[in-house]
């Protein structure tokens, strides 16, 4: 069997993104929203098996429905390789975001709805769309794929599930034969823009809670001496942000040692619609800022809303709050420095209480590796562009557990999404020609690992601005 070239796997990727296509509208009109209500959590079923599915059309002797620890399912199947062939793990999730007010869309939001080159709909780039590409890499390598694969796709990641984690923890003996795990739920820098994520901060969830009283109190005859639980969880929240922005917690390092590339300012502008006359927060670069620096942000409050206002002083008020660890810092020690942090700067001595519901530690990839440079070099052939190392800002706990597990396995995130895609947000999309190209770098990768030695090394790429 001849291999098949580049420009065969360009022909044939391109005659099957029709049929891709399709497999993505099929996806996308699941809603799977996992824990959300009876009828989502039944398109959550639906979805993995459609995927199941997909897997054994492809070969895949025994894909399998596994549940996990959180209740959801994730999609396992193991294709081995030919002898002495690596084996390449293929990850992604299909589980997506709610898709908030349906107004808010311009396009249905469970359906795939084509505008030129975009594709709309929830799911299409984050993360049903690299669902698709996985399944049509394979399908366009056919028996030409000399690699074993793992097809791991899970079902919880949006909701902060940890069940996949929690399977590879407890059956570590499933993975230990991974060589390279391509990790696609991740962004590029721009359209045509391909990248390789280098670095992820890790992430911290914290619900605080304040307590100054024992009874909601009038106002008008307290107000003034009794102290305000919503001002105090205020004036707390503000003082973990500077006058210019950066995050401040006492004890944590403001630097990171992770090369950052670049992000020209007038990009992040036009990526989030900031104004001129708005400010860029922090101190650094917006690369630095971004992806090797906290960041304190706050989800969500548990205060009265405007339409149960009444003049009284609260006595108890919640906040749930998000900190982006920066790379070389354990997520447990940043945890234990926040909650410090917020009891020591404790306003009016009110009684508060901090509960971390989310410790995830930060990630740095090795960019030596064999796996990293075939990659990257699939992934400049197929987007005729050279693909660059990247940071982000982002977390992905799968990539420090599937280290802990198999610590000598390469492990490579890459997306389909770019800054247009709008992920978590209406109007999500994809671009057909990165979807093109992501499944053709991607078929190109399984076709050409296999040929470089094993335990060859090779001079790492440099990194470069984006």
């Amino acid at each position: 069997m001849h291999p098949l070239t580049d420009q065969e796997l360009r022909d044939t990727v391109s005659a099957l993104l029709p049929d891709a296509v399709e497999l993505l509208g099929e996806l996308v009109r699941l809603p799977s929203v996992f824990g959300a209500t009876p009828e989502r959590l039944a398109a959550c079923a639906d979805t993995a098996h459609a995927i199941a599915a997909q897997l054994k059309f492809l070969g895949f002797p025994e894909p399998r429905l596994q549940e996990t620890s959180d209740g959801s399912v994730t999609v396992l199947a193991h294709r081995p390789g030919r002898p002495g062939a690596p084996t390449v793990m293929l990850y992604s999730h299909y589980d997506v975001q709610p898709e908030g007010d349906p107004a808010d869309w311009r396009y249905p939001p469970f359906d795939v709805t084509r505008v030129g080159e975009r594709l709309y709909g929830r799911g299409t780039a984050d993360c049903k769309g690299s669902v698709v590409a996985h399944l049509a890499a394979l399908r366009a390598l056919g028996d030409h794929c000399a690699a074993g694969v793992r097809f791991v796709c899970e079902g919880s990641e949006e909701q902060g599930g940890r069940g996949l984690d929690d399977y590879i923890r407890a059956h570590p003996e499933e993975f230990d034969d991974i060589d390279a795990a391509l990790i696609l739920d991740a962004s590029n820098p721009g359209p045509g823009r391909p990248a390789i994520v280098t670095s992820l901060r890790g992430v911290v969830v914290s619900r605080v809670s304040v307590r100054t009283g024992s009874r909601v109190l009038h106002s008008g005859t307290f107000g003034g001496a009794a102290p305000d639980a919503v001002m105090a969880l205020m004036r707390l929240l503000a003082g973990l942000r500077d006058d210019n922005g950066d995050t401040v917690v006492d004890g944590l390092p403001n630097t990171s040692p992770v090369h950052t590339g670049g992000y020209p300012e007038s990009d992040f502008r036009a990526h989030t619609g900031l104004p001129e006359s708005g400010r860029v927060l922090g101190t650094a670069d917006v690369a630095t800022q971004l992806w090797a620096r906290p960041a304190l942000t706050v989800m969500a409050t548990d205060i009265p809303a405007l339409s149960q206002a009444v003049p009284a002083v609260q006595p108890v008020a919640r906040a749930l709050v998000n900190l982006r660890v920066p790379p070389g810092v354990p997520a447990q020690a940043a945890a234990e420095l926040l909650a410090a942090h917020v009891l020591r700067h404790n306003p009016w001595q009110a009684d508060i209480e901090i509960e971390h519901l989310v410790v995830s530690d930060p990630f740095v990839s090795t960019t030596d590796g064999a796996a990293h440079q075939v990659l990257a070099r699939t992934l400049s052939d197929a987007y005729g562009r050279a693909a660059v190392n990247v940071g982000s800002g982002g977390s992905i706990p799968l990539c420090g557990t599937l280290r802990a597990a198999v610590p000598d396995a390469e492990i490579l995130l890459l997306g389909i999404s770019e800054p247009g895609s709008n992920i978590h947000a209406a109007d999500e999309s994809v671009l057909l020609s990165d979807l093109r190209a992501a499944i053709t770098a991607e078929a190109m990768f399984l076709r050409d690992l296999p040929t470089v030695p094993p335990n060859s090394t090779i001079p790492p790429q440099r990194s470069q601005l984006i």
